[in-house]
């Protein structure tokens, strides 16, 4: 069985990441598995017609495998065009790779745009319903008319959304969200006047309890609920934010944490560390003085799946999170994280606090966590993906 993915690769970027676990995860299962890469930054310079030839000619390239797996993000067909044109790409690009007869799978990392709140302008709304019956009636009816095409998703919640879109309940299956075990595995009974040196060595005082965030730092990740949180705690929390924002966004989150540092200096200059990117050795040192993870995403962030939480769950240390359906559903199959109202700084500051001073409730957190990854570690992850295409190819 010859496969190809088709994805970002060896970029900055979380499904360049989610890739290059697979085809890591395939080969512990002795499956040699090729990449032909999107590369998004030339596409930026193409025009429509370029960027539609270009799909042709990878999807004509993609035709002498048996298994078609492509990673989908929105951005990835769109190039300097926006989600219309996206959406018209991808639909050319399916029909090219169905029009080979192989079996095509997508993987969706993120979710259809769906009319979900009344909140929206005339404009927006307009907008919205243009793109939601342009989905149906160029992605969702190709799903549903080609026997040889199917759909992938991270979590229940996603598959709803999903068949809510338009696509039929049958041309979706479900699989986890991998995850990268790369902590050692003493990192969390690390003894405290070792963890003393280290967070003296990166600036901390003996005392301090440190929490962190890490990945891309965007919006919807809730910095600065993270950094109003601090301000409700006492002097000893710090924050260390590890990470820099997306090469391919315009996001201006680290714009907006910078200045609210600088508003509140008298109290959080010396409390909040950007570390900007860490190579893989020195990104462990800070995280062997870590005593919580935060994930205080935003309200209403619709995620079909999230690296950064697994990379969170697989640290040994608590994770403190959002209420977001996609965590919920995680905390529903796992306890293995604790969850906080959205947008909600002086409840994350109490529970981070409550769970400071109960030493068991965080040591089951800890253990649900990494029995959930090892469960979802990405050799099984493959192992499933290897199921599906063997199930799906007859």
């Amino acid at each position: 069985m010859k496969i190809v993915q088709i994805s970002t690769w060896k970029t900055s970027c979380g499904i360049a990441g989610y890739t290059k676990g697979l085809v890591e995860g395939f080969l512990k299962e002795n499956i040699h598995c090729e990449v032909l890469p999107i590369d998004v930054k030339k596409l930026k310079y193409m025009t429509r017609y370029e960027i539609k030839e270009h799909f042709q000619e990878l999807a004509l390239k993609a035709s002498i495998y048996d298994i078609i797996h492509v990673q989908h993000e929105f951005s990835f067909f769109s190039g300097a065009y926006g989600t219309k044109e996206s959406l018209e790409m991808f639909a050319v690009f399916l029909h090219s790779l169905c029009s080979s007869g192989k079996k095509v799978f997508v993987t969706f990392h993120t979710e259809p745009f769906l009319i979900e709140s009344s909140r929206l302008g005339i404009k927006q709304f307009l907008k919205k319903t243009v793109l939601q019956l342009y989905w149906k009636q160029k992605i969702a009816s190709m799903f549903n008319s080609k026997k040889n095409l199917s759909a992938i998703v991270h979590t229940k919640n996603s598959r709803r959304v999903f068949i809510d879109s338009g696509l039929k309940s049958s041309k979706i299956f479900l699989v986890k969200q991998g995850v990268t075990i790369s902590h050692p595995d003493n990192a969390a009974q690390m003894q405290f006047e070792e963890k003393a040196i280290i967070k003296q060595e990166l600036g901390f005082s003996k005392t301090s309890v440190i929490l962190s965030m890490f990945g891309f730092i965007s919006e919807y990740k809730g910095y600065l609920t993270a950094l109003r949180a601090l301000l409700s705690l006492p002097d000893h929390y710090c924050l260390i934010i590890v990470g820099k924002p997306h090469p391919e966004a315009s996001d201006k989150t680290l714009n907006e944490v910078l200045r609210f540092v600088q508003k509140h200096k008298d109290v959080l200059s010396s409390r909040v560390h950007l570390t900007g990117y860490l190579p893989f050795e020195k990104l462990l040192r800070y995280y062997s003085i870590v005593d919580f993870c935060l994930a205080p995403y935003k309200g209403g962030t619709k995620l079909s799946s999230s690296a950064a939480i697994t990379w969170a769950l697989a640290s040994g240390k608590p994770v403190v999170a959002s209420r977001i359906s996609s965590f919920q559903e995680l905390f529903e199959e796992s306890d293995c994280l604790c969850l906080i109202s959205p947008d909600s700084p002086y409840e994350l500051a109490y529970v981070v606090q409550k769970l400071y001073q109960d030493d068991l409730t965080r040591e089951q957190l800890v253990k649900k966590a990494l029995e959930y990854c090892q469960k979802n570690q990405w050799a099984n992850v493959a192992a499933n993906y290897l199921k599906l295409y063997e199930q799906l190819s007859y």
